[in-house]
């Protein structure tokens, strides 16, 4: 398996799959190409999904001997940049770790799924299988929101679950955050740094805002933690504004980020939206702010009961099971109601310069999930 494993993973890597959004890249249509071959030449039909013109999927499908028990799994194209990265598309290995962009995110599980692909069509699988490879995961999962909107209807019934094979250290993720972006504008009037009193600052008020959200953000530690992934949090991350040290500013910007549990009202996060706002409305003087939600992703947690889950530990008894703080394309795919966890490789240094995935970690989860599916030939009872 190794030497299927590496030379397949170094043509990925080689291949520039940078989000085109979120990086500027040439995004996914490239690699979706060399999905698409990979799994004609398997004797497969899969099929190329353009979400936008930089923005493709490629899909498959298995029919296992009993058509009705169907398991999704699924991988994102995109990676993230390659800023301060040496080579990042070509891959080197040191010992167990091979580093390159994508390896650990998450090219080599792409890898082991396609792996699994060669391997079941030359042992028909008793079960159904959705090979499903996405774009645009690491910003705005328009690739998954395409499946979950317009191809995953199709099926009924429904997968009996998915599996997202993010990199979780070779334990099993069965809950992660959500995340809610936000953004207030305040408007003052522009003038002349020595003449303060025909102008009207746009910057200061957002003192009042940034107090604010460092009381929510004081609010939300001293409030009961959850178990696996602990408190949500948020954080400031965008501030802009002002055109010249010169010139009282007639505009500032503020976004920010925050993490949610599972279990969290919605509303009650919007609501801090509207606290901020308020903090700045009452702030001394004659701005004007606006507020607006900038985009929403849910938390999720999978069911304990769910035959996912429970299939999956039979087949990896010694993993942990794990909340991540990071979202993931799972949510989604469990709001359409199909469980699902996460499960892959160990490695290191996703969205950093010195990324690597441990290639013993690869073969495991290649086994893991072939055991996994191949024990439905026998009946599984809890």
């Amino acid at each position: 398996m190794k030497n299927r494993i590496i030379p397949l993973l170094r043509a990925l890597v080689k291949i520039n799959s940078v989000n085109a959004t979120l990086s500027g890249g040439p995004g996914e249509k490239e690699i979706s190409g060399f999905v698409r071959r990979y799994l004609t030449k398997l004797g497969l039909d899969p099929e190329i999904q353009p979400t936008d013109p930089h923005r493709t999927n490629v899909v498959a499908i298995i029919p296992g001997i009993n058509p009705n028990d169907t398991l999704l799994l699924n991988g994102h194209l995109d990676t993230v940049g390659v800023e301060g990265m040496d080579a990042p598309f070509s891959l080197r290995q040191a010992g167990d770790k091979l580093y390159g962009r994508g390896t650990y995110d998450m090219k080599g599980s792409i890898a082991i799924m396609l792996l699994l692909a060669e391997y079941f069509t030359r042992h028909p699988p008793p079960i159904s299988i959705l090979f499903t490879f996405v774009a645009d995961e690491e910003d705005r999962s328009a690739g998954m929101e395409y499946l979950v909107k317009r191809w995953l209807p199709e099926f009924f019934p429904l997968p009996f679950g998915g599996i997202f094979l993010e990199p979780t250290e070779l334990d099993i993720g069965v809950s992660h955050k959500g995340v809610s972006w936000y953004e207030i504008e305040v408007f003052g009037k522009a003038a002349h740094g020595s003449r303060p009193s025909e102008g009207v600052d746009a910057i200061l008020p957002l003192r009042s805002a940034l107090a604010e959200l460092n009381d929510i953000q004081s609010e939300l530690l001293n409030s009961e933690a959850d178990p696996l992934l602990g408190h949500a949090t948020l954080h400031a991350s965008i501030i802009d504004g002002g055109t010249a040290l010169s010139i009282i500013p007639r505009r500032s910007r503020l976004q920010w980020e925050r993490r949610t549990l599972p279990g969290e009202s919605q509303t009650r996060v919007d609501l801090e939206l509207e606290r901020v706002i308020q903090s700045v409305k009452i702030f001394p003087g004659d701005h004007r702010v606006k507020g607006r939600e900038i985009f929403v992703r849910p938390p999720y947690k999978v069911s304990k009961t769910a035959k996912i889950l429970t299939r999956l530990q039979d087949a990896s008894p010694h993993s942990k099971l794990v909340g991540l703080s990071f979202w993931s394309d799972s949510a989604l795919c469990g709001q359409a109601g199909i469980p699902s966890v996460l499960f892959g490789p160990i490695g290191h240094g996703a969205h950093a310069v010195d990324e690597w995935v441990s290639l013993k970690s690869l073969i495991r989860v290649y086994e893991i999930l072939k055991k996994l599916i191949v024990s439905f030939e026998v009946p599984v009872s809890h």
